[in-house]
């Protein structure tokens, strides 16, 4: 660049400043200083006054610093605002200069001193410079050349040459307006080259006013010949800059050239030549490989530069060019424009179309298709078809009439097949295809059952060996309505179903094939429960007597009963009697005596206890022998033989007598001995028996009898226990008689102890040695106690697993009991479990299939609970067990807010006091970024999150308490900036009525009307009261009254800071000034001219419509010089014509003026030749918002066949415009399909050949049914006047309908008046009788949501309820109804009763109604009871359903379905299913909609029991939006936008490799390809997201459809890879990889007094301290002599941890500390872990603890300790006259064997009690009489001998043979 200068108007260089004279310098001036002066507004740098002498403004160097800050859009450094002299100008000035070198603009020839003195010439030439660098374009290329090549293209009949004189006649400009919008200027060609600066003016005007382009050069300058070119090309710079009309309207050409793909700049888009490729092959040009291209980006660029030469378009950039990141838009949008004079072309392929699809594709059926040619230079030989299944290929066959070719095919196997249909090798629009081909399902069979058992696995079989394999699917529906699925497996042909019914009924079991029902599906399965039947009555009997006894099957399910009695192998007949339902009496009678087996079977399975056993007596034949004079047991017979040596009986007697004196009966018999005596004593005790012969009573007689009762001895149960725990039971024998007992364990194999408590009672003690049932049998006078052998059980090995040491509540939680023994099975834990408030907690115990016992239950309360599992008195090793339990739920969340201000302090409270123990996570995320933050411990498990947002984004809060997500979790916290958020929707109104209250909106967060302040000034500089308030949440209203008619200065500030888009300017007009001159009568086909004076009225829009028989007579305004307007139309019809006029929307005062029209019409009956539409007609002028909708076109005048010279714009209130297709209909007319998005007036122009056709603009309305209200019902009860009120405010009155139909029927006939005028109607109706009336309304052929809306009648007595509280409501959001009272008198009670709660009512009184509100808490039906004077109103209760569709949640969340522009990603022809949960959302339905760019699309919704299931398939390309309601309500952020990309990219094709899609190191680079070259065109997505981290994927381009992808990660631990291509997520995605972490293990120090040991049941305490180790996992994991140990981590959050061992047995211990997987420094380390002290192993024996006599008494005894466990021992002696010193020996510490030893001096009583830590021994304190002599020893031992001498144990001599 030489240097800075200003260019002449022929574009030569200036090189000297001529005087005042040379016109172009001062129009190059006025044009740069125009240019200076829009950069600094449109940029808000605030300036007191803009540029208005170059020379003398820029030079203090403000104005020109403010100049290059707006242009780049920072601040270039500190600029001094008011330079005092010299130096601080230049120095301004040189921040300048060095700003604009900085950003690669040369600066030569000009310094600082030449602008601070004012040199023009440099000063012109450094403006004309940061013109070319920001307004024109950074390009290296000539940009003169490429604007100029550009505007040739767009406007080719203009030939321009230059930027100077072909721009001065205005033509030029017009035709480029035209350009950029078609049909602003469509006269163009018309104009007179002659009114330059008219057509300058005008067309610049228009340019400001629809592309809002400045005037930097004015009219008369353009239409100057003066005019030089650096003017023109900064003026017509702004028409072809980024962001441009002739920008968009080149893009928009490109748009409609391309047949797919789109284009959305002129940059990026063209840099790898597939785009210029796409548009030259969608314009006829042939592109070897395409699309397919393999080569790198210049080469696809030059194979499209010479395809568009092909076409006859030169290039104006190489190819290099064209794919250099810095090339201008300029070059690239000006060779794109010369394009525009080419249309697509169709290729042979596209010129083939299905015409039918394969439908119902069967395996070995033939199936057929159709296809259709719609071109003849298409031959049928170059079309051919190939099917392509999973294995085989079937041939496609085809048969050809005309242009239809049918093409038929059998496929041979299962599965998807894909067709393709190709012409000359292409592939046709619309394939692939797949097509799923079925199997037969009449060929599949299933081997049912009637009947099965509960709990027991029943083997069902599918059949499909004749059908081909195929999808077999099995469920089965439970009696309850609960469907199961049900697991199949495929084996040699058939599909096993194994089937375990859990409930008793009949069960539906349905087999799908393919997706459907088999033949004969579902099948009924009567299942029951042999288990559940009862068995009541079976006792014992006697011989010949009839028993009964009741089996109950009531809850066991249908099934046949069976019994069977046997007796000695023989059967005894049973009969079974049906008593009543499920109620069965069995009767049999037994016929001999003994055992019976009573054998009871349900459906041929034994039930539950099943045999029954009951013993039958036969008194007469029992003979017990024994001596009967002797020893005899009670209530058995006795007897004794009397030898009458022959004699008759009757001469023997006997006469018995009892202990009590009463008689005992005798019977005499014969017997081969003599006579046979025989009695039964009843009472224990001494029997007297006389016996006399021939009354002389026999020697010896009176005889003693002791009579003993066995089943009086009382033996208290055994316990079952553990091995070596010593089992202790009392046999009680006081009221058995006098006998000898005997006592033996495991046929006499273990050893026994016996001691007498008292007379009478003994206590027995043995000790199991070994697991398994332990017999004890026990004799009384030779004969075995009833009962005998009595048993417990002994268990050794008996573990628990499964049990965590925290659990969350109200969560069933299980543990196991694992018992190793061979008598598991007999062996039944008690579980205690106590709760921290004491409370016991109920435990299920269930065996489990292995030898266990599966323990259940459910806590409720959080704290800790101890759990005690016995076996039978002893606790399992280990015990007692302690848990935590924690509930989330229970945390609670304050002072969240829901907005916060950037860099300001946001700060909520989180209560976890009532949750438990646990740890409480927090996480904030800010476009997935976290966010620092603080958590302060407040105490009393209080804590308080604070963190400072420093970006204006959305914050997600995580909370988790103990990694479970606390309810409400994730929070949202809106954080915004001050100054901006309150703009979020600001209502830009322009015109304002005078004396009439007005106002505008803007949104924002609630609460800050006292921060807003607000200033109106008007025309007069007088400023007008107004005031700000909220009026609604989030909504702000300025509210003001202008008095005064003109432009009013509207300022609001806030926090004494202006907001943004203000200061604003609104216009008060008054209509009232209006006056309008016209005629009262007119002519017809003459003119009628209207005068209106609007001089004084104030800006506004002034509409006419003239209509003659509601025909619309096209009108033309304009404005005279004197500022009237005058109005125009021409009469084609006769008659009255009104004139409605209105300004601003307001009447004009006298409208509407009437005109009476004279004169003949003559009908022209000739048909028009030309081809222009002379008038259409609008059929439907009312549409509802959100719903696709048509408009019909009539056209009249002449016959419309090509309809693509229709132009259709739709253009909302707001002014946006919206998308519309234009169809032709068979009878002529036209139809405008479009999606109206806001309601209101919309604008429908239509244009035929680029004019405007009569009538249109068309107006049409859109309405939302949703703001319809149904509201004020009043009812005086039956034959009195009941009536509503119908809000039609929001929507505007239309065409409605109202039909009342009465509970029996009937239709009610019903007035419509307006009392509130005519946007509210009132409806009356006179009800006939009482009950719920049904009212539907119809609005514009629409029925109202909700209807029939019901309003209840009473009978006159009554008030009457109405309101849409009644029937519908949201959770937590208020509800509200209303009670009609009338004038009677009562009590009012109303309750609000939800599934599960109460809701909160607040009933005000309003005159002669009640409001009544409530706010439910949850979903479902409630009960809303309405009593009037304790008397329910007619229709109480009313069952409202309350619904909360924010619980509509999607499965898995929305993110699985995002792609990367978080879209829900959608495939063209592939179906989208979308599975919602719904069963939270209370009752209702989910209903869908989606609409895509060109239509509705059919949307299925499945519901399946708690799931809904959407469906729907994409047609086109583009944006979707997926709109989804909850019961009519829709859903948070609906709708939903999904973006569907075409189908021909695959990506299961994408090939990844590298060791980083598995594994990484921290700040380690990881690295893997995705290889997508044979997945067609597309680019990848990639994000690495984990649990405390994202890490930042960098994906680079390799070419050729691969991409590198790089990675750091700085945090270990476990993260998800996703992995999409063209937005479809890729097989197998989301992948696990795993991040180590850098570690030093042998930094981890680990301290504590648990590494010296511990005792068994006491948790041992060791601290980990990892502060030096780096990041990584810890660990720990301690294993004892053959159990492991309870170990628990306590994470104390700052790099220190508590490790808590509980040890499950004692012994050496070694724990295993690691970290990452190493062991760190010491480990493992070995722990020794004592027993506890366990007393009773402890073992007392020796002479010291016996009797004995003073003077050879010896005091020694031993203890032995060896089994007790780790305990102290303490021996202590009491004698006569006080303590006594013991001495304690032993050989060493480890010794468990302990000598004791003590001296008495004295007779008498001594006490040795021995105890082992704290705990009395077996047998201690031992009680020890030492005496003088032996006779005093033997005294003593006699009167301890007696009930020891009869019961086997081990005697103290015995222990002396040991010692």
């Amino acid at each position: 660049m030489a240097s800075f200068r200003a260019l002449s108007r022929e574009g030569h260089a200036a090189m000297s400043m001529r005087d005042s004279s040379d016109r172009w310098i001062l129009i190059q001036k006025n044009t740069f200083t125009n240019w200076v002066n829009e950069q600094l507004r449109v940029s808000g740098i605030e300036t007191t006054e803009f540029v208005t002498q170059l020379e003398t403004d820029f030079e203090t160097g403000v104005k020109l610093c403010q100049l290059v800050e707006s242009l780049q859009g920072k601040k270039i450094g500190r600029i001094i605002k008011k330079p005092l002299n010299h130096h601080q100008r230049l120095e301004n000035v040189t921040i300048a200069l060095n700003a604009i070198a900085g950003d690669n603009v040369r600066l030569v020839n000009i310094g600082p001193e030449d602008i601070v003195s004012g040199n023009l010439k440099l000063i012109l030439g450094l403006i004309w410079h940061l013109i070319l660098r920001y307004q024109i374009g950074k390009t290296k290329f000539p940009t003169k050349k490429l604007m100029l090549a550009w505007l040739q293209a767009v406007i080719p009949e203009c030939s321009i040459t230059n930027f100077s004189s072909d721009w001065n006649s205005g033509v030029a400009l017009h035709a480029l307006i035209d350009f950029c919008r078609p049909g602003l200027c469509p006269n163009w060609r018309q104009l007179s080259r002659s009114d330059g600066l008219n057509n300058c003016k005008n067309a610049m005007e228009l340019a400001k006013r629809e592309f809002d382009i400045p005037l930097v050069v004015r009219p008369e300058d353009l239409s100057s010949p003066d005019l030089d070119e650096l003017s023109g090309m900064t003026y017509l710079s702004y028409f072809m800059k980024p962001d441009s009309p002739g920008y968009y309207a080149t893009l928009n050409m490109v748009r409609k050239l391309l047949k797919s793909g789109n284009v959305n700049n002129f940059t990026s888009d063209w840099s790898d030549g597939r785009l210029l490729c796409n548009l030259c092959t969608s314009l006829g040009a042939s592109i070897a490989g395409y699309p397919a291209l393999t080569g790198s980006s210049i080469e696809n660029q030059e194979l499209g530069i010479q395809a568009g030469k092909s076409l006859g378009v030169e290039p104006i950039l190489t190819a290099k060019e064209m794919c250099d990141p810095e090339v201008d838009h300029i070059g690239i949008m000006a060779y794109a424009a010369y394009f525009s004079r080419f249309k697509p072309v169709r290729s042979a392929a596209e010129k083939v179309v299905l015409n039918t699809q394969p439908k119902n594709c069967y395996i070995g059926i033939s199936t057929s298709f159709s296809v259709r040619i719609e071109d003849d230079d298409v031959f049928t030989s170059s079309v051919r078809a190939d099917l392509k299944g999973p294995d085989s290929n079937p041939p496609v066959i085809f048969s050809w009439d005309g242009r239809i070719g049918t093409a038929s095919f059998t496929p041979v196997e299962t599965g998807v097949h894909r067709l393709n249909v190709y012409c000359d090798n292409q592939l046709i629009v619309g394939c692939p295809i797949n097509i799923k081909v079925l199997a037969d399902r009449s060929k599949v069979t299933f081997s049912s059952i009637d009947h099965c058992a509960v709990g027991m696995i029943t083997e069902l079989k599918v059949n499909s060996q004749y059908a081909g394999q195929g999808d077999v699917q099995c469920e089965a529906r439970a009696p309850g309505g609960r469907v199961h699925n049900l697991r199949t497996v495929y084996r040699n042909g058939d599909y096993i179903i194994n089937f375990n019914p859990s409930e008793v009924g009949v069960w539906q079991v349905s087999v799908h094939y393919e997706g459907e029902h088999i033949s004969g599906s579902p099948f009924n399965i009567k299942v029951f429960d042999p288990n559940a039947v009862r068995v009541f009555g079976l006792e014992g009997g006697t011989v010949g007597m009839g028993l009964n006894f009741t089996v109950d099957t009531s809850e066991a399910g249908e099934g046949d009963l069976k019994v069977t009695v046997t007796h000695n192998y023989q059967q005894v007949p049973a009969y079974i009697t049906h008593q009543r339902a499920g109620l069965y009496r069995v009767d049999f009678t037994p016929e001999g005596a003994g055992t019976y087996k009573v054998n009871v079977f349900y459906s041929d399975i034994e039930v539950r206890g099943s045999p029954y056993t009951l013993d039958i007596v036969d008194s007469a034949r029992v003979t017990v022998f024994g001596d009967g004079l002797s020893l005899v047991p009670v209530n058995r017979t006795a007897k004794f033989v009397v030898d009458t040596q022959g004699s008759s009986s009757g001469n023997v007697n006997a006469e018995i007598t009892g202990p009590s004196g009463g008689s005992v009966p005798c019977n005499i018999s014969s017997s081969g001995q003599g006579q046979l005596v025989e009695y039964v004593p009843t009472e224990v005790g001494d029997h007297r028996i006389k016996v006399t012969y021939r009354d002389t009573e026999v020697e010896g007689s009176p005889f003693v009898a002791k009579a003993y009762d066995t089943s009086a001895i009382v033996v208290t149960p055994l316990q079952d226990g553990m091995v070596g725990s010593p089992v202790v039971f009392t046999i009680d024998v006081t009221r058995a008689g006098e006998g000898q007992l005997e006592i033996m364990v495991n046929k006499g194999n273990l050893q026994n102890s016996v001691e007498m408590e008292r007379t009478g009672v003994y206590r027995i003690s043995f000790t199991p040695e070994e697991a398994g049932r332990q017999f004890v049998n026990i004799n009384f006078n030779e004969e075995e106690l009833p009962g005998s052998p009595f048993t417990c059980v002994a268990m050794d090995g008996v573990t628990l697993s499964g049990l965590k040491t925290a659990l969350p509540a109200n969560k069933l939680t299980t543990f196991t009991i694992d018992a190793q023994s061979a008598t598991s099975s007999e062996f039944t834990a008690v579980v205690d479990i106590t709760s921290p408030s004491g409370e016991k907690i109920p435990a299920k115990v269930t065996r489990t299939l292995v030898d266990g016992q599966q323990v259940e239950f459910t806590p409720r309360e959080v704290g800790e609970y101890t759990i005690h599992v016995l076996c039978g008195k002893d606790e399992i090793a280990g015990g007692p067990y302690y848990v935590n339990v924690f509930n989330p739920k229970s945390v609670i969340v304050s002072n969240m807010p829901f907005h916060c201000f950037v860099g300001e302090k946001c700060t909520f409270l989180v209560d976890a006091s009532r949750a438990g123990g646990g740890i409480l996570e927090v996480a904030i995320l800010a476009d997935k970024n976290h966010v620092p933050h603080t958590l302060e411990d407040l105490g009393k498990g209080i804590y308080e999150v604070s963190f400072v947002g420093e970006e204006a984004v959305r914050h997600r809060v995580h909370l988790t308490f103990n990694e479970i997500y606390i309810p409400g979790s994730p929070f949202w916290i809106e954080v915004m900036d001050e100054l901006e958020f309150v703009m979020d929707e600001f209502s830009k109104q322009l015109f304002f009525a005078i004396y009439q209250s007005a106002g505008f909106t803007f949104q924002g967060p609630s609460g800050l009307s006292d921060q807003f302040t607000v200033s109106i000034q008007g025309p007069s500089g007088k400023k007008i009261d107004a005031t700000i308030r909220e009026r609604e949440s989030k909504i702000y209203y300025i509210e003001f009254e202008p008095v005064e008619v003109g432009s009013h200065l509207v300022e609001v500030y806030f926090n004494g800071v202006m907001l943004k888009n203000f200061p604003y300017v609104i216009k008060v007009y008054d209509t009232n000034k209006i006056k309008v001159i016209h005629p009262d009568r007119g002519t017809l086909d003459e003119s009628v001219k209207l005068q209106i004076d609007v001089t004084r009225c104030g800006e506004g829009e002034l509409e006419m419509i003239v209509a003659c028989d509601d025909v619309t007579i096209p009108s033309e305004m304009k404005k005279n010089d004197s500022g009237w307007i005058e109005a125009f139309f021409i009469p084609r019809e006769t008659g009255i014509h009104k004139i409605s006029m209105t300004f601003n929307g307001e009447k004009v005062p006298g409208s509407p003026f009437m005109l009476d029209v004279e004169g003949q019409i003559v009908k022209e009956t000739a048909i028009l030749a030309k081809s222009e539409v002379q008038k259409m007609n609008l059929k439907t002028r009312n549409f509802r918002i959100n719903q696709q909708q048509w408009i019909l076109l009539q056209a009249f005048g002449s016959s419309v066949e090509d309809f693509s010279h229709f132009q259709i714009s739709i253009i909302a209130p707001n002014g946006n415009r919206i998308p519309a297709r234009i169809m032709s209909q068979a009878d002529g007319s036209f139809k405008v399909e479009w999606t109206p998005t806001s309601i209101g007036r919309h604008t429908v122009e239509v244009q035929y050949a680029g004019r405007q056709i009569d009538g249109s603009p068309f107006y049409v309305d859109v309405f939302d049914l949703a703001l319809i209200r149904v509201e004020h019902f009043k009812q005086g009860g039956v034959d009195q006047r009941a009536s509503f009120d119908i809000d039609f405010s929001q929507v505007g009155v239309q065409d409605y309908n109202v039909v009342i139909r009465s509970p029996s029927g009937n239709i009610i006939d019903h007035s419509s008046s307006s009392p509130y005028a005519d946007v509210r109607k009132s409806i009356v109706y006179v009800p006939t009788e009482a009950g719920q009336h049904e009212i539907y309304i119809n609005y514009c052929g629409f029925e109202l949501p909700g209807c029939p809306v019901i309003h209840t009648i009473d009978d006159a007595g009554m008030p009457t309820a109405s309101g849409p509280g009644l029937y519908k409501g949201l959770e937590d959001k208020e509800s509200v109804f209303y009670l009609d009272i009338g004038r009677r008198t009562g009590d009012l009670d109303i309750t609000v009763e939800g599934p599960s709660s109460l809701a909160k009512t607040n009933v005000d009184k309003s005159g002669d109604k009640y409001i009544v509100n409530y706010t439910p808490v949850e979903v479902g039906i409630f009960n809303i009871r309405i009593l009037w004077n304790q008397k329910q109103i007619p229709g109480s209760p009313f069952h409202p359903k309350v619904i909360d569709p924010r619980k509509v949640q999607i499965s898995g969340g929305w993110a699985q379905y995002m792609d990367g522009n978080e879209r829900v990603g959608l495939v063209v022809g592939e179906e989208k299913r979308l599975v919602f949960e719904v069963s939270q959302a209370g009752p209702g339905t989910l209903k869908a909609e989606v609409v895509g760019p060109s239509s509705t699309l059919p949307v299925s919704v499945t519901d399946n029991y708690g799931q809904v299931v959407v469906a729907f398939v994409p047609k086109d390309e583009g944006n979707h939006y997926i709109h989804l309601h909850w019961s009519d309500v829709p859903l948070p952020k609906s709708p939903f936008l999904g973006y569907a990309v075409p189908a021909f990219s695959d990506a299961n094709k994408v090939i990844l490799t590298g060791r980083g899609l598995k594994e990484a190191t921290v700040r380690e680079e990881a690295e893997f390809i995705i290889d997508g070259s044979q997945a067609g065109p597309g680019a990848p997505e990639v994000s690495l997201t984990g649990v405390r981290a994202e890490i930042n994927v960098k994906v680079v381009s390799l070419g050729g459809g691969k991409h590198r992808c790089n990675y750091i990660p700085v945090v270990p631990g476990a993260y998800l890879l996703n992995i999409t291509w063209n937005g479809r997520q890729l097989r197998g995605a989301p992948y696990k990889v795993n991040v180590i972490g850098t570690f030093y293990p042998q930094k981890v120090s680990v301290t504590g007094e648990g590494l010296r040991g511990g005792i068994l049941g006491r948790p041992m305490d060791i601290a980990i301290d990892t502060r030096k180790a780096g990041p990584g996992e810890l660990t720990a994991f301690c294993m004892g002599p053959s159990k492991a140990s309870y170990c628990e981590l306590q994470d104390n959050h700052n790099g220190t941890f508590l490790l808590k061992i509980k040890a499950q047995e004692p012994g050496r211990h070694v724990l295993q500390v690691k970290y990452g997987g190493e062991h760190v420094n010491g480990s493992p380390f070995v722990i020794k872990v004592g027993a506890q002290p366990d007393a009773s192993k402890v073992r007392v024996t020796g002479p010291g603890v016996e009797h004995g006599i003073l003077a050879t008494y010896q005091s020694r005894f031993i203890v032995e300790t060896r089994g007790a466990g780790a305990g102290q021992l303490t021996v202590r002696i009491r004698g006569p006259k006080g303590g006594f010193q013991v001495e304690m020996y032993r050989d060493s510490q480890r010794d468990r064997t302990i000598l004791c030893r003590y001296d008495p001096t004295e007779t008498g009583q001594y006490i040795v009690s021995v105890r082992w830590s704290g705990v009395d021994v077996p047998g201690s304190p031992f009680m020890i009489n030492i005496v003088d002599t032996q006779q005093e020893l033997e005294q003593v031992l006699h009167d301890t001998s007696f009930n020891q001498s009869s019961i086997t144990h081990r005697s103290f001599s015995q222990w002396r043979e040991e010692l």
